[in-house]
């Protein structure tokens, strides 16, 4: 006669069997490097990929080898500066303010920069307080040079055309957050050098750059005339891995 198995048996069965699926789900969870891509910490590139050009800092102007005015010793409100200083520390404020724009190709943003929208600030007003003028000429300057100079965007939908997995034993211990990376994409669309910039958790970053090798980008291009020439260039990714709760 078979006995009937008790509820405490049954329950430890499930909690057994649930385990062991969490387990096996967990590894199918590829984390190992893609054929072709190589990694050394924080930075993964594909292979014949030139690294000392790929893996630039460009978190300031200074880092990116842009031309600026020294802005020390000034602080923006009202004030007075002598005319070639002024229009010196304007042209740097309003490089600084369009720093995201310049990190997709540094050299080309600047000298379209140089091109168009310097000269439109030799009258500019350069008394009283010069926010406003700031403001002013970042418009104009996106504006300026969307027309000569298209970024990056991705034609993939992370989440949905790329698969990001989630492991459940880090989403039962509630860890979550972001994990910023910068991507070097190629004249063709492709990422061909990824960087940590900051991460949540050893697993989620590698993840995040795991899944940031699938993506696929319209390339950066240059409007030159009839010809529109792709570019490399740089974008920056924001992966949200997000709190239980919030799902």
């Amino acid at each position: 006669m078979i006995r009937p198995l008790s509820p405490f048996v049954i329950l430890c069965t499930f909690v057994v069997a649930f385990a062991f699926a969490a387990c096996r789900q967990e590894e199918s969870i590829p984390l190992d490097i893609p054929d072709g891509w190589h990694a050394n910490g924080p930075r993964w590139w594909y292979e014949n990929t030139d690294t000392t050009h790929a893996f630039r800092d460009l978190e300031t102007l200074r880092s990116m080898n842009i031309k600026s005015a020294k802005t020390a010793g000034y602080e923006i409100g009202t004030g007075e500066w002598i005319e070639e200083e002024a229009r010196n520390r304007l042209v740097t404020y309003v490089k600084n303010s369009l720093i995201p724009l310049f990190r997709h190709q540094p050299q080309i943003v600047d000298s379209l920069f140089e091109r168009f929208i310097v000269k439109k600030m030799a009258n500019a007003r350069l008394r009283g307080d010069v926010r406003p003028v700031i403001i002013k000429y970042k418009k104009e300057a996106y504006r300026v040079i969307s027309r000569h100079f298209r970024q990056p965007y991705s034609i993939t939908k992370l989440g949905v055309d790329v698969p990001l997995l989630f492991p459940d034993s880090l989403r039962i211990q509630n860890v979550h957050g972001e994990v910023f990376l910068q991507i070097h994409i190629s004249d063709e669309g492709l990422p061909v050098a990824i960087e940590l910039l900051s991460g949540t958790h050893p697993v989620l970053d590698r993840i995040a750059i795991r899944a940031m090798t699938q993506m696929r980008w319209q390339p950066a291009y240059v409007v030159d005339g009839l010809k529109s020439p792709a570019i490399a260039s740089w974008a920056r990714y924001t992966v949200r891995f997000a709190p239980p709760d919030s799902q």
